[in-house]
């Protein structure tokens, strides 16, 4: 696997091409200049005109992720995991809070300190009423159930992208592959030839051997439940990787790209935190003051929607900063767009996560990138040798 100390991006596709040439055809191998969707080989927006092609990143999105075939199933598993992590924190959330309940529905009367009378008469009737018993413990999951599902909507979003990441990766290549004819990042680091697919059967495999072990803990107490979180969640991965050889370049591959991807990621958020804090004062501003920072917003949405085919492509934070700036219009409107998507309950998250990545792919290809291969330099310091006529 090359990895280029400085990535000359690709006009088009935006991978590392130190010899592609606008001007001469087919000079990238990875693209050849060319693709088989048409928005892609029209000629590149201005900056401020790139604002209509920000607008239609997200309809491109969900136009790709509708008719690509064997796509949609990548969908599937990071769903299922979200749903499953948030029904076991909704249980685990209500095993604390229905006790209280418990406690309050059994409070004596007298500890109310109700007016004598007959009101302090029928209050007892009423508390002691199985209806109202249980009204007031419906009252109580209802309250529940409205906090947990607000709260639930807010970061039902976070988390199912952060699951989704790897997917979403694979369906980025399989979109880069109807474009271009292949996955340029295969090519480029993908140490072994094994499917793709084989390896998402062999982990979700071993995925499950690994939950049991999560299990054991959850169940059991103790420094033998500890030991068998730590031993037994990693084991199956590393006796797979010793025994399938192809499957271990694959998995030391997929934790070498997802520990650099994440280090920048998390740069790159650190950025947009700081870039929404210092925009926090706009708020003040009467009418023009939330203009600004919803702009300040999209863009900080928008550069961490970008995350995968940035990381794809190996660039670096100063790229992607430079990118963005750059095509700062279009940037910011689909940035916009997309914040407003995932305010939808259940369909914002579910469905518009997946097309504003689909999406972000799109525009991050539809741009022009020319103007990073000129303030790169070149990418390779080493002369080229060259080859001697016969």
């Amino acid at each position: 696997m090359r990895i280029p100390m400085k990535v000359l991006p690709c006009p088009l596709c935006g991978y590392d091409a130190p010899d592609a040439d606008p001007a001469v055809p087919a000079s990238c191998p990875h693209c050849g200049l060319t693709s088989a969707d048409s928005s892609l080989r029209d000629k590149r927006p201005t900056a401020f005109g790139g604002i209509a092609t920000g607008l239609a990143a997200m309809p491109r999105g969900l136009y790709y992720l509708s008719s690509t075939p064997r796509v949609k199933r990548w969908l599937i598993p990071p769903l299922m995991l979200t749903v499953a992590a948030f029904v076991g924190l909704f249980w685990w959330f209500w095993s604390l809070v229905s006790p209280l309940i418990e406690k309050v529905r059994a409070q004596p009367t007298a500890d109310l300190q109700l007016p004598e009378g007959w009101w302090d008469r029928a209050s007892d009737w009423l508390l002691r009423s199985a209806f109202i018993t249980w009204l007031a413990q419906a009252s109580g999951v209802l309250v529940f159930l409205v906090v947990s599902s607000l709260a639930g909507l807010w970061a039902f979003s976070i988390v199912y992208e952060a699951i989704a990441g790897p997917f979403l990766d694979e369906i980025h290549g399989r979109l880069e592959r109807r474009w271009f004819g292949k996955n340029p990042r295969d090519d480029l680091q993908r140490p072994t030839q094994l499917p793709a697919e084989r390896c998402a059967r062999i982990s979700a495999v071993l995925a499950v051997l690994s939950l049991a072990a999560v299990g054991f803990w959850y169940w059991k107490s103790g420094w033998q439940a500890w030991t068998v979180l730590v031993v037994g969640v990693p084991l199956p991965f590393l006796v797979a990787a010793l025994v399938h050889r192809e499957y271990g370049k694959w998995l030391r591959w997929v934790i070498q790209v997802e520990g650099g991807t994440l280090w920048v990621s998390v740069k790159a958020a650190i950025v947009a935190g700081l870039i929404l804090l210092f925009f926090l004062p706009l708020k003040l501003v009467p009418v023009l003051g939330y203009v600004l920072f919803g702009g300040a917003a999209g863009f900080t949405t928008a550069l961490s929607l970008l995350d995968i085919p940035f990381s794809r492509r190996q660039w670096s934070l100063r790229a992607r900063i430079s990118f963005t700036l750059h095509q700062l219009p279009a940037v910011v409107a689909y940035g916009v767009v997309a914040s407003l998507l995932f305010v939808i309950p259940v369909i914002g998250p579910v469905v518009m996560v997946p097309a504003a990545s689909v999406g972000g792919l799109w525009l991050v290809c539809r741009l022009d990138k020319g103007f990073m291969r000129r303030s790169e330099g070149p990418s390779d310091p080493a002369p080229r040798a060259r080859i001697p006529a016969p």
